[in-house]
């Protein structure tokens, strides 16, 4: 039976609503202030919360925020029932996690069809989480060791002869093989990180209120960030003299962690995949109301396949379950952080000339709404 959560201080109200709602079959629990209904969620875990929003001591919005920050609360759909239909109340209130609102007065099938609407809501976000574990849980074990296995046989192999024949060899020879192993252990590494940030991502993908939280973040100093990464992979290529930088700062919609992931995977992906003398440049600016970074290569140019695959996630997915040459994680990844932030990814490839990558992210505008 749905058990459904009242949180109303007006009694008269609350107990309508829990009569409605008990003629429809729910399994009903009321609360008559903030306080009460915050200890009664956490002990009963409803499935759904109906929660006025002007209640003396604890009001609505504290409901949410003290409910929306504890794992065992923090997926349960919360409607408001409020007097206040103004847009800035119902933004405000959306952009704290709210999942929807029902305006008083309110006829019994306008509350009930909010109800079932936002239950079905959630079973179907609940049916595609299940689906989308299920699925990294087969292409994370199926791939995952395939994906580890160039690197670690390098690791392993280059360390044995270290172990073998270090009697015999050279300085500058021992040097070499540790420079060898050091970098496929880092190459290991990151592999290992990407796959555990791609199952991270996958799964605020699909919790309304972690993308929240997620686009509420904001970072000041971009240009600053995009040098000191963009260079720093170019080091670890080789490269230094092929890069070409240029960056402004700017406030932006966007976790410095995450940005700095956005701007190592693509510089990455345009050292790999063009010459040793060619140029990469990398720009970063104000671009109408985005921070846009712009990386161009002058490589094989990505192929549309691989776009296509960059662009959708899910079928990324399905990909790696078939066991087949896949374009891997980092553009992936890419894809999934300027999403998150309510950004748009553009790749666009010309075979033998080169890929060039955007990644447009908002500017910082305050608090926003899902």
């Amino acid at each position: 039976m749905t058990k459904v959560l009242v949180i109303e201080d007006e009694a008269h109200l609350r107990e309508n609503i829990v009569s409605i709602l008990s003629f429809e079959g729910f399994d009903t629990l009321a609360a008559a202030d903030g306080a009460i209904g915050i200890d009664l969620a956490r002990k009963q875990v409803p499935d759904l919360i109906l929660c006025d929003i002007m209640m003396p001591h604890l009001d609505g919005y504290g409901v949410l925020v003290a409910l929306r920050s504890e794992p065992a609360t923090s997926m349960i759909p919360i409607i408001f029932l409020t007097a206040k239909a103004g847009r800035d109340d119902f933004r405000y209130g959306m952009a704290l996690g709210a999942d929807d609102y029902v305006t008083k007065p309110f006829t019994p099938d306008e509350l009930l069809d909010t109800i079932h609407t936002r239950l079905e809501r959630q079973r179907l976000l609940e049916q595609d989480y299940r689906h989308t574990l299920e699925t990294m849980r087969l292409a994370t074990g199926l791939a995952l060791p395939l994906d580890l296995q160039a690197p670690l046989n390098s690791v392993l192999g280059n360390a044995g002869r270290l172990v073998v024949d270090a009697p015999v060899l050279a300085r500058d020879q021992i040097e070499a093989l540790a420079g060898t192993v050091l970098d496929a252990t880092r190459d290991l590494h990151r592999r290992i990180e990407n796959y555990l940030l791609f199952a991270q991502l996958e799964i605020i993908r699909l919790d309304p209120t972690r993308v929240i939280v997620l686009r509420n973040n904001r970072f000041q100093w971009p240009g600053v960030l995009i040098e000191e990464t963009a260079r720093a992979e170019a080091a670890r290529w080789g490269r230094e003299a092929d890069l070409e930088v240029t960056a402004a700062d700017a406030s932006v919609s966007v976790t410095r962690e995450n940005l700095a992931k956005i701007v190592q995977e693509v510089v990455d992906n345009a050292l790999k995949f063009s010459a040793t003398g060619t140029p990469v440049q990398v720009r970063g600016g104000v671009e109408g109301d985005t921070y846009a970074l712009h990386v161009t290569d002058g490589g094989r140019g990505i192929a549309q396949e691989t776009v296509h695959y960059v662009m959708n996630p899910p079928d990324f997915l399905t990909r790696i379950l078939t066991l087949r040459d896949h374009p891997g994680l980092g553009l992936v990844i890419v894809q999934h952080l300027v999403q998150a932030h309510k950004g748009h990814l553009t790749l666009t490839g010309t075979p033998g000339q080169g890929t060039h990558v955007c990644a447009a992210l908002p500017l910082y505008k305050g608090p926003s709404e899902p």
